[in-house]
C-alpha cells in the first residue's frame, strides 16, 4: 500500500467499531469511568461500565501517519513499524512524543485530583497509549500490570503503592 493507502486504511481503522462477541469480563464495580472520544473505546467502556462515562480525546490513541509521503508501495505492517519508530524517535511526521507525555500527565493528574485512592476508576484506552500511560503510572507509584502489547479488551488493574515517592 502507498502512504496514501495507508492514511486511508488508519482513517478506516480510527473509526471502525468493536467485536463484542466476547465481552470483556470483570469483577470489579467501577467508581468513574474515562474514555477515549474515539468511537471503539466508547463502544468498549459502555459494555464494562454501566454508569456515566466522562470521554476525553486526552485517551486517543497516539496519532499514527505516513513516515513519509510518496508512491512507494509498503505492507501495512511496515508502515506501522515506521509510523511507531518515527513516534520513539520524534520525526517531524508523528504526533510530538513530549506531548504524547504530556497527555499521560494530565489526565492522570485529572483522575487524581477528581478521586479518592480507594475509588476503582475505569480508564478505556488505546494500545500505544496505554504503554505511555502505564509508563506514567508507574513513575507516580502505582504498581500493575506488565505488558510490551496489552491485549485487546484485557483489563490491567494498577494501584498506588503505599508509602511511595512520587518521580520527578
Amino acid at each position: 500500500m502507498t502512504s496514501a493507502e495507508f492514511r486511508e486504511w488508519i482513517d478506516l481503522y480510527n473509526n471502525s467499531s468493536i467485536d463484542c462477541t466476547t465481552p470483556t469480563n470483570t469483577d470489579v464495580s467501577w467508581d468513574a469511568c474515562y474514555s477515549s472520544n474515539m468511537t471503539r473505546a466508547i463502544h468498549t467502556a459502555g459494555t464494562i461500565h454501566q454508569g456515566d462515562i466522562i470521554i476525553t480525546e486526552e485517551l486517543r490513541e497516539i496519532d499514527i501517519r505516513p513516515f513519509f509521503n510518496r508512491n512507494l508501495k509498503l505492507h501495512l505492517n511496515m508502515w506501522l513499524i515506521l509510523g511507531r519508530v518515527g513516534w520513539i524517535l520524534r520525526h517531524r511526521s508523528q504526533e510530538d512524543k513530549i506531548l504524547t507525555m504530556d497527555r499521560a500527565k494530565k489526565i492522570i493528574t485529572m483522575i487524581e485530583d477528581r478521586h479518592e485512592k480507594n475509588e476503582k476508576v475505569l480508564i478505556v484506552t488505546h494500545g500505544a497509549f496505554m504503554t505511555v500511560l502505564r509508563r506514567e503510572l508507574i513513575n507516580r507509584g502505582y504498581k500493575g500490570g506488565s505488558f510490551t502489547k496489552p491485549v485487546n479488551g484485557k483489563i490491567y488493574k494498577f494501584s498506588k503503592r503505599r508509602n511511595s515517592v512520587t518521580k520527578s
